[in-house]
């Protein structure tokens, strides 16, 4: 999910939030509302959503290299079967935001994440039956994830176009 916009696009007008920098615009242009393809790409856009809580999307994006060295590419096992020992790494991780409830919660959400594949074949799966209501599916996945509030649960959904994101008027995306 990390392809570049094409030339035609990159001067185009964007939501606000999209213009501080090249990562952003990119990020807006080519990602932001796409499904993605993978369970481990479900995981990895909760996982930053989740991060992202109380801070900007600018910090976690110019991060997001470091998130995917620290969680192992987003590696749904791998994550699930992190200890003490990594959290303890994790919290010295310059790369990451080091708060130790999120990476807990991170640990946790991959367990959670592989009930789900367990139960339903794939997360993505699971969530293309859903309804696309974000209070119906904050309900539902509320039980099992961490740092998982109906705000997150929102910006996910926007995140990985379960639910339409919230394009300026001016936008590109909003006029197609």
């Amino acid at each position: 999910m990390n392809a570049e916009p094409s030339p035609s696009v990159e001067n185009r007008p964007r939501c606000a939030w999209a213009n501080s920098d090249d990562l952003m615009a990119r990020y807006h242009d080519v990602e932001w509302g796409k499904q993605p393809e993978s369970d481990r790409e479900y995981f990895e856009a909760l996982t930053l959503e989740s991060f992202q809580s109380g801070l900007s999307w600018r910090t976690i994006l110019h991060r997001r290299d470091g998130f995917r060295m620290a969680f192992s590419g987003f590696s749904i096992p791998v994550v699930a079967n992190f200890t003490e020992h990594e959290v303890e790494k994790l919290l010295m991780d310059e790369g990451i935001i080091r708060h130790r409830g999120k990476i807990e919660a991170t640990i946790h959400n991959a367990r959670a994440f592989q009930m789900i594949q367990e139960e339903a074949g794939s997360f993505r799966d699971w969530i293309a039956e859903m309804p696309p209501d974000p209070v119906v599916i904050h309900k539902a996945l509320k039980p099992h994830l961490k740092f998982f509030g109906p705000t997150t649960c929102e910006s996910f959904l926007e995140a990985v176009g379960k639910i339409p994101p919230p394009h300026d008027p001016e936008c590109w995306k909003a006029q197609s």
